[in-house]
């Protein structure tokens, strides 16, 4: 990862993945680029230039105290710029201008961002973005790599798989296992069966199908000399993952967002908000069909 993009609204809130992305930054040398992005809505008869120099202005002397901030923090190459522009648009439009690799912006915020995960700003970075997008919750407790442990929720489609690419090449260089993970849903097991087969028994041949396509794509992983194990759980998808990271203590979870059962509706549906809602942890996303860098 050569830069990093972190859109601010200048709330502690959107503040709260400083953090985050320094211990990114810094592990990988990377440049970091913030970015502040807004429109000023010009009262009835003023001056609409004038409001946007003010907004720039004060903009960019936000942006700047936040660059020393991470420069006196030991970060060697930070940088800024001030948009003005719809924030969603910006943020696209700066992934292409700065060449980025990867996205991080916390879940809260003002101006739209406070409406993340439900709201038009992430559903449109992610859907547009050519990069991973890292989010986090709020404020995030996160120790960089503390249990080295990457959790990867997949459903059994290429399309979830395209996150995969992705977190091979988070975890090679920094040695982490990558934990695949399926939840199966014990309803949708039985709601499915074809055959008067016992619930038992069709819990039990999801389970061997579960793992054994798990299995499939761990050893593709063991074959480029990775670290990688996986798991199967019944339940709810949100939940059962959210839980697993918790019991896991996984650093980070990774997932695509398109796939089956949930995930095809990732932004809009009740998985990745579940997911992000839940978990203590950073969640990065990443458009499937997209290529990786």
């Amino acid at each position: 990862m050569k830069r990093l993009l972190v859109p601010l609204d200048g709330s502690p809130l959107a503040e709260a993945i400083l953090p985050v992305a320094e211990e990114w930054a810094k592990e990988d040398g990377a440049e970091v680029i913030l970015l502040r992005a807004f429109l000023a809505r010009p009262r009835l008869g003023a001056d609409d230039s004038e409001l946007q120099v003010r907004a720039v202005d004060e903009g960019e002397a936000y942006l700047k105290a936040n660059a020393e901030r991470l420069e006196r923090r030991g970060l060697k190459r930070v940088r800024w710029g001030v948009w003005y522009e719809e924030p969603e648009a910006a943020i696209v439009q700066a992934v292409a201008e700065y060449g980025v690799d990867m996205i991080a912006m916390a879940t809260h915020g003002r101006s739209g961002l406070s409406r993340l995960v439900l709201g038009s700003v992430a559903e449109a970075v992610v859907r547009s973005a050519r990069v991973p997008v890292l989010l986090i919750r709020g404020q995030s407790a996160w120790k960089p790599w503390a249990t080295g442990k990457i959790l990867v929720p997949l459903d059994g489609s290429e399309s979830a798989e395209a996150i995969v690419p992705v977190v091979e090449r988070l975890a090679g260089p920094r040695d982490l296992t990558i934990v695949l993970f399926k939840a199966v849903d014990p309803l949708a097991s039985t709601a499915l069966s074809e055959t008067p087969t016992r619930p038992d028994q069709l819990m039990a041949l999801r389970r061997e199908d579960a793992e054994r396509y798990l299995a499939k794509v761990a050893e593709a992983l063991w074959g480029k000399g990775l670290r990688a194990e996986f798991a199967v759980r019944f339940g709810r998808a949100a939940e059962t993952i959210t839980a697993f990271a918790g019991r896991e203590q996984a650093d980070l979870i990774a997932m695509a967002t398109h796939g089956r059962c949930g995930l095809s509706r990732l932004l809009l549906g009740s998985v990745a908000a579940g997911v992000l809602k839940g978990a203590s942890v950073p969640v990065l996303l990443f458009k499937a069909g997209e290529r990786v860098r």
